[in-house]
């Protein structure tokens, strides 16, 4: 009697399980996957696990500030010249930190509201290379996907710069190599004209801004302590690189980002109602693509 009675927990327990509702998987009406190459393809589905970071409210807002006769929308490169009196400009900034494919995603839905937004890509991502030796090799493939934000989906390509840190944390000499990358991409026509400096982890362990790299950030020389070594920052100017702008010396009125916390809650777009901000404000919004297909 008693193995009986087990028997039927067991038998409903499990039939539970079998039934429990998956968390659904969302393709859009078209394109069920992103083709960057004949051999590199991209799931375009996405699972809607969480309640905040999901493609469904990223759409929603896509879909507003695309339609609504309140807002321009514009890259980063364009943010310094553009002026309206009638409306609010706004420019969509994503910071590429950990994965390629979340960006491509990203663009592809982007696109399909007619939105231009600004990519920037981190040169010290295991997406876009790796130390070997003595030297940081990049990961050729790369290219592909950045054509196909740049290309196929229309978006601004820039650097995100972890150039304090390639000097520090792998002693490859910044301005050397910095040279090298632009005249790859360039040369592969990705036209790069801005840079945003990366948060590296690295930078509250040692005390340090990838900005220090630039001059335009304060020319006086800096040091950083690494152990028993004491490091001289390798120092240039924007206009050395042929670059336009760097993200963080934009004037904007107001800045959002989801690498910020709200009261204990990663910041999202529904915090804020964008259609009570003035017209002729200027604003710039910061989303990193991983938060959004479930990477932290």
């Amino acid at each position: 009697m008693f193995y009986r009675k087990l028997f039927i927990i067991l038998f409903v327990f499990l039939g539970f399980l079998s039934c429990k509702k998956q968390d659904p998987i969302i393709y859009p009406e078209i394109d069920r996957s992103i083709n960057i190459t004949d051999s590199i393809k991209i799931d375009n589905g996405v699972d809607m696990k969480n309640p905040i970071f999901n493609y469904v409210d990223l759409e929603n807002f896509l879909s507003h500030i695309s339609s609504s006769d309140h807002f321009l929308i514009v890259p980063l490169k364009d943010f310094k010249n553009t002026a309206s009196k009638d409306k609010v400009v706004i420019s969509l900034r994503h910071d590429v930190d950990d994965n390629i494919k979340a960006a491509v995603k990203f663009a592809y839905r982007e696109h399909k509201y007619g939105i231009t937004a600004s990519y920037y890509v981190l040169h010290t991502a295991k997406y876009y290379g790796q130390k070997v030796g003595a030297v940081f090799v990049r990961n050729d493939k790369i290219i592909y996907y950045l054509k196909t934000i740049q290309d196929v989906f229309g978006h601004e390509i820039g650097i995100h710069n972890d150039l304090v840190t390639l000097q520090l944390m792998y002693e490859i000499p910044s301005r050397e190599y910095l040279k090298e990358e632009l005249a790859y991409l360039r040369g592969n026509d990705i036209n790069i004209v801005g840079t945003t400096y990366h948060g590296s982890p690295y930078c509250s362990i040692y005390h340090y801004s990838n900005s220090y790299f630039w001059k335009e950030f304060g020319d006086t020389t800096q040091y950083i302590k690494k152990g028993f070594k004491t490091i001289k920052i390798e120092k240039d100017s924007l206009t050395s690189y042929n670059f336009l702008y760097e993200g963080a010396m934009l004037n904007q009125d107001y800045f959002f980002s989801d690498s910020y916390f709200v009261n204990g809650k990663r910041w999202n777009m529904n915090m804020v109602n964008f259609d009570t901000i003035k017209p002729g404000k200027k604003v710039i919004i910061l989303l990193h693509p991983q938060h959004w297909n479930g990477d932290y």
